[in-house]
């Protein structure tokens, strides 16, 4: 607190900024290491979803050739 009050606070207004600042809840605040965790899910996941595409695509193109050839 005398930090605070060094810098112009009232001993009132540092005992209510610090009751403040225990009050917040920073269970639900991201980590570094949350948001790079996520991006690695989210590179993983775009990966899968790139093979997965081109499965289609190729699937697709095959179909296509078959029509053309009995059709």
């Amino acid at each position: 607190m005398t930090h605070l009050t060094e810098k112009g606070f009232s001993t009132q207004q540092a005992e209510a900024l610090i009751e403040a600042v225990q009050e917040i809840d920073l269970s639900d605040v991201a980590t570094k290491q949350d948001v790079t965790l996520i991006r690695h899910e989210l590179e993983k996941l775009e990966l899968r979803l790139t093979l997965k595409l081109g499965t289609v695509m190729t699937a697709g193109i095959g179909v296509l050739a078959l029509l053309k050839y009995f059709g």
